[in-house]
């Protein structure tokens, strides 16, 4: 059975962002996993998905170490003869490239955001620059979620434009965050909920000042914080600070989950104030599958999903009086609007965000590399 290799930092994403794509390349090829293991192992395995652990540190730039691991996708993609390569976040993308060039394997790389590798001016954002200039002339196609990333790497030259292709972010299965029957707890309660990594470009501190002045006037408002503690990001926010949002009483801190659609169900309004280089954020794709509206920024990837007052209420990014104002305004309306920009909501995820077109890009990328002989010469 011939064989697709799916690359990245951690294992994670595989599973809560690409588990569509390679369940159904499944079908044909045998799926590899290549990535530092976390978690989400267990769950790939159970896929019948292989998994291959490689220690790959996310943030630096260390000479030796990456060499070592440009050494060591080499050697597992000569040994695996893998029939393709899809490459994901900025080390697998730029080594893994190379190593696929060097094994004479087709590969592609997707590009999920610009990071803090890009927001910031510094040594490593200059070198990860250089690299990228060099390494994307292996990949047989260079993918990106949004325009404004394909644009920043056409503009300083960095890839070839006609080997680039926007896709309609990395999708959302749609029947799977379907809309649920309202399940609050307490019809008293008005819920903000925000679900992502916990970094200062997200928004989260904002958030925090935010809900301070929304309890002012509406003390029935609650904002509830679910996802990852990211220690291994220079920006992210120090597991101390959350606790101490909590147990002052600011925030309600639900920790890590496996399945978000219950915590979405008992919110009201999903918000996720981030001027972070984003790719598309899943969790606003997943809110508004479920009918619920969204407060965003007008910054890259965020603004891709937003229609300001048809599925939720757009803002400035950076700005907490903004963002205290739209929270306002959510809590202020009545409910039939917000259920009415939760239907607009879903209905634009359908139509434009639906995992399934992802998907018959992934097949149609192999088929088409396929045709021309899958393996470099």
């Amino acid at each position: 059975m011939k064989k697709i290799a799916f690359v990245c930092n951690v294992a994670y994403p595989f599973y809560i962002f690409r588990l569509g794509a390679m369940r159904r390349l499944s079908k044909e090829y045998q799926i590899y996993c290549i990535a530092s293991a976390d978690g989400r192992v267990d769950d790939l395995r159970r896929e019948g998905f292989k998994f291959v652990n490689v220690d790959i540190e996310r943030k630096g730039v260390n000479p030796f170490r990456d060499l070592r691991l440009l050494l060591r996708l080499y050697k597992i993609y000569k040994k695996e003869k893998f029939s393709y390569i899809f490459h994901y976040s900025i080390k697998p993308n730029i080594y893994g490239s190379i190593a696929a060039a060097m094994a004479g394997i087709c590969s592609f790389s997707v590009i999920t955001g610009l990071g803090y590798a890009f927001s910031e001016k510094n040594l490593v954002s200059l070198v990860v620059k250089i690299l990228y200039k060099f390494v994307l002339i292996f990949p047989k196609k260079i993918f990106f979620l949004n325009n404004d990333d394909r644009d920043v790497f056409i503009k300083n030259k960095l890839v070839s434009p006609d080997k680039t292709f926007t896709l309609p972010s990395e999708g959302v299965d749609t029947d799977f965050y379907a809309p649920v029957l309202q399940v609050k707890a307490s019809k008293s309660q008005f819920v903000f909920l925000f679900a992502g990594r916990f970094l200062w470009d997200k928004g989260v501190g904002d958030l925090v000042e935010a809900i301070k002045s929304v309890k002012e006037i509406y003390p029935q408002a609650e904002l509830w914080l679910l996802g990852m503690i990211d220690k291994g990001n220079p920006r992210g926010i120090p597991e101390d600070v959350i606790h101490s949002w909590e147990q002052d009483g600011i925030i309600k801190y639900l920790g890590e989950t496996n399945d978000v659609r219950s915590f979405i169900a008992q919110s009201d309004v999903a918000v996720y104030p981030s001027y972070y280089q984003e790719g598309v954020p899943r969790f606003l794709l997943e809110s508004m599958s479920m009918e619920k509206p969204i407060i965003t920024t007008d910054s890259v990837g965020c603004k891709e999903v937003i229609e300001d007052g048809k599925n939720g209420i757009m803002i400035k990014p950076k700005s907490v009086d903004s963002l205290v104002k739209a929270m306002m305004r959510m809590v202020g309306l009545s409910e039939q609007e917000r259920i009415d920009m939760g239907k607009y909501g879903r209905q634009k995820a359908v139509q434009e965000f639906a995992e399934e077109k992802v998907i018959r890009i992934y097949l149609k990328t192999v088929s088409d590399c396929a045709k021309e002989g899958g393996i470099l010469k």
